[in-house]
């Protein structure tokens, strides 16, 4: 894996408290009994599915069945900020430690350096821990349309074929999963409610307008109401908001049609006819996502804030509470949204303002998320660029890319391309995304745009094109070319030292992975030597795996292994440290690991390593590592005469050197591993009997073809120069030669080296 320009960071998002606390069932709330029971007898069910329009009381419903089973809900309330990988898992296993804190850990710790291997690093762990826990337990994810990530769905379709029979998971959505729904159905796994079972029979639709409202109408009035709404809850409910006011209530219900643009000329009325200090709260505060008492004041310039929301509440005026204190809420979606189209309509221009101080309380309470989209609800373009460049780089380092590039993409396009900091943050989004061509077109806007001044510091001073070469050397690597690696990395290593910014080191690391691909092993130890020197001085994990894992390959490439061995502890160090075992990133280290047991005889360990390697290098996407690792196994598998294991490892390796630009040495090296198994389609003769040298006797081979003496490899080894000469003999002898130069050609030609 290439290194990339951002430090280790936080083990993962901060969690909003009030996302994950079931909402609270209101007093007069009209009760679901009949849904409620049909939900509670699905427990054989790996999926409850509940899907509707807005306004069909999807949550309620899920809420009362919470009532009715207490204790073993796991809820996440989901909203379009968590279409990220590791925004959404995070929240889904946090919800699931409400339940089960025993559960999650280990996935957690993976998440933020594994989140493009889900199915693989994650959820697996998740998975086995709650089938050990054996409680019952209902995951639900709450308006489940916010989502639109494919990989996150994919996620959830493994987590749903994997589910054990103690958990169950409800979604709640405006429209259907792309999930495996058919053979769910199929296998009569799934129960689904939709808006034909939640429409509101004509005793709910009484218990709402006579007991929980009050409003004493006749059966036939109520008949008639819940015909021309066909049962929509929320219909109901707001038509019921304008015949508070009515003088004559049967020629309202008489005229009422209950389509949408009459609903929403009825709540312009019911506002209107609110006393003004509500009025004005209730349309104000229609901006904020989730309100509490402090939130509203910061928007209203007011200080009733929670006194105003306790009022909402005992009115019934669509307030869904979110957690059990009664401190945080939300509007219903569809009130909401009336309410914000009233708002326009009432006090165009004040929108702007209002999402101002909204993006000020969200700044100073540390939530970045927020801040940035009231910024640019607001207009206030200028301060969004400022908090995105100050917030992308730990979200980058959680390849949390699609938040950033949500940030970005909501901006117009000029004021982003206006600002070269944003345009290098896109630019990285884009390469973590896999979006190379996105990528170049954001870094030529980045070398294009002026850099304003800003809080980030001291980077302000760098040139622009010497930032732009970092994501172009790392964009190198993963496309597999080590010349082109190397080439991008002259305008950022042309900083002088003492410029300030950690992108330099990485630079310097990067070229290091490209020159020991290219077969430079000389100036990838030096290059890797000056990047790990200049990394600041803790954290900062993942680079430090990364360079240190490499320059242990090179000390083993160079016959020192004494040392490849401290530098491959010391990689491992950091790696515990930094609880980045799940990382792509460890996969040099790993992949050293592995050939340092086999330098010492352990062939099944090291075989276990090198497989180990494989999976790390093969997530992270990093062709050369992937091709590498490959090789490594492949070699070793022949070894130990799993041949058919040894192919299929060559064989992959193959298909990824053939799609890389540069593979530098590995060409070479895959191509003398494919003679040793019979694979290659080249004239070039192949040895035609295995030497059968001893595990020794490999051992003091591949030392031999380092800058070792006889005497210093007696030492590595633990054994007497005298004993390195008859193992010397014998190796030549088996090879077939005289030098030890031929002998460590005739031992590459053989694919032992």
């Amino acid at each position: 894996m290439a290194a990339t320009a951002s430090p280790d960071g936080p083990a993962g998002p901060v969690l909003v408290a009030a996302k994950l606390h079931v909402p609270a069932v209101r007093a007069g709330l009209v009760s679901r009994g009949e849904l409620v029971g049909r939900l509670a007898g699905a427990g054989d069910c790996k999926l409850v599915l509940v899907c509707a329009p807005a306004g069909w009381g999807k949550t309620s419903v899920l809420s009362q069945w919470h009532s009715a089973e207490p204790g073993v809900f796991a809820w996440v309330s989901l909203d379009p900020g968590d279409d990220d990988r590791v925004r959404f898992w995070s929240y889904v296993i946090g919800a699931v430690r409400t339940v089960a804190p025993e559960v999650g850990q280990a996935a957690l710790t993976a998440l933020p350096n594994a989140a493009g291997d889900l199915a693989g690093a994650v959820l697996p762990s998740l998975l086995n821990e709650l089938a050990a826990a054996g409680r019952r337990l209902v995951l639900v994810l709450d308006d489940y349309h916010c989502v639109r990530n494919e990989s996150i769905h994919a996620s959830v379709a493994f987590l749903l074929r994997h589910l054990p029979p103690n958990v169950q998971l409800a979604i709640a959505t405006r429209a259907d999963p792309p999930l495996p729904l058919g053979s769910l159905r199929a296998a009569g796994e799934v129960l689904e409610i939709r808006a034909a079972q939640l429409r509101f029979s004509d005793a709910e639709a009484r218990a709402l307008l006579n007991d929980s409202l009050a409003l004493g109408l006749e059966p036939t009035e109520v008949a008639l109401l819940r015909e021309r709404t066909e049962g929509w809850p929320a219909g109901l409910r707001l038509a019921a908001l304008s015949l508070r006011d009515q003088d004559d209530p049967k020629a309202f219900v008489a005229a009422f049609a209950g389509d949408d643009r009459q609903i929403a000329n009825y709540l312009h009325e019911f506002v209107a006819a609110q006393p003004r200090r509500l009025r004005e709260f209730l349309l104000h505060t229609s901006i904020l996502e989730r309100l509490c008492g402090p939130a509203c004041d910061a928007v209203t310039g007011r200080s009733d804030g929670i006194a105003r929301l306790e009022e909402i509440q005992r009115a019934n005026l669509f307030l869904v509470c979110l957690d059990s204190r009664g401190q945080w809420f939300r509007y219903h979606q569809l009130f909401r949204d009336l309410l914000r189209l009233e708002l326009a309509r009432s006090e165009p221009g004040l929108a702007a303002e209002l999402h101002r101080r909204a993006c000020g309380w969200h700044r100073s309470q540390g939530d970045a998320d927020q801040a940035i989209g009231h910024a640019t609800a607001a207009g206030d373009f200028a301060a969004a660029c400022d908090l995105i460049a100050g917030h992308w780089i730990p979200l980058s380092n959680l390849d949390r890319d699609e938040t950033i590039a949500r940030w970005i993409d909501a901006l117009p396009r000029e004021s982003a391309e206006a600002d070269a900091r944003v345009c290098l943050a896109r630019a990285w989004a884009a390469l973590g995304l896999g979006v190379v061509e996105e990528m170049e077109g954001w870094l030529r806007a980045a070398e294009r745009a002026p850099r304003p001044g800003s809080s980030t510091g001291d980077d302000v001073i760098v040139p622009v094109e010497a930032q732009a070469a970092l994501p172009r050397q790392v964009s190198a690597l993963m496309a597999g070319d080590a010349a082109g690696s190397a080439a991008a990395a002259r305008p950022a290593l042309a900083v002088p030292p003492e410029a300030p910014g950690r992108g330099w080191a990485v630079a310097d690391i990067n070229l290091g992975l490209a020159l020991s691909f290219s077969g430079d092993l000389a100036g990838a130890e030096t290059a890797l030597r000056n990047g790990l020197r200049r990394l600041p001085g803790d954290g900062w994990a993942i680079p430090r795996a990364i360079g240190l894992g490499h320059l242990a390959l090179v000390r083993l490439d160079q016959g020192h292994a004494d040392e490849a061995e401290v530098i491959t502890a010391d990689a491992e160090r950091y790696i515990a440290e930094g609880r980045i075992d799940e990382a792509p990133a460890t996969s040099a280290a790993v992949l050293a690991r592995g050939r340092l047991l086999e330098l010492h005889g352990d062939l099944a360990a090291a075989g276990t390593c090198c497989a180990r390697a494989v999976v790390l290098a093969r997530r992270g996407g990093r062709r050369l590592e992937l091709a590498d690792a490959l090789i490594t196994l492949a070699r070793l598998n022949r070894r130990l005469r799993a041949y058919d294991e040894a192919r299929a490892a060559a064989r992959e390796a193959r298909q990824v050197v053939a799609s890389c630009r540069d593979p530098g040495r590995l060409a070479e090296l895959l191509a003398r591993t494919e003679r040793t198994l019979q694979l290659t389609t080249t004239r070039r003769p192949v040895p035609a009997a295995d030497p059968d040298l001893s595990e020794r006797e490999l051992a003091v081979l591949r030392l031999l073809a380092g800058e070792l003496s006889q005497r210093e490899i007696g030492s590595q080894l633990y054994v007497s120069f005298n004993t390195v000469k008859s193992h010397t003999r014998s190796i030549f002898r088996k090879l077939g030669v005289t030098t030890r130069a031929d002998a460590v050609d005739r031992g590459r030609e053989l694919g032992l080296l």
